[in-house]
């Protein structure tokens, strides 16, 4: 997960630079590059969104799971103190 910045960095880059080297009008490749910058952000924006449901979800199990152990260890000393 630590790589992915990384790697979408120099796929952004990749495709800049082989689109600058296409044999195309300028008028093409500006609509080229806005086109699958777009593009890029708008995936970008997906993934990040996805990580961040992720991290969400993760929190709210560990959330769940201490409030369930807690009250776990509440009952089992309630029960204890009784005897």
């Amino acid at each position: 997960m630590r790589s992915l910045p990384g790697i979408l960095v120099g796929l952004a880059v990749g495709a800049v630079v082989g689109i600058l080297l296409a044999p195309e009008s300028g008028k093409k490749t500006r609509k080229r590059i806005s086109s699958e910058s777009d593009s890029f952000f708008s995936d970008l924006q997906d993934q990040l969104q996805d990580g961040l449901d992720s991290i969400k979800s993760q929190y709210n199990d560990f959330v769940d799971q201490a409030g369930s152990k807690s009250k776990d260890v509440a009952d089992e000393l309630k029960r204890k103190v009784k005897y």
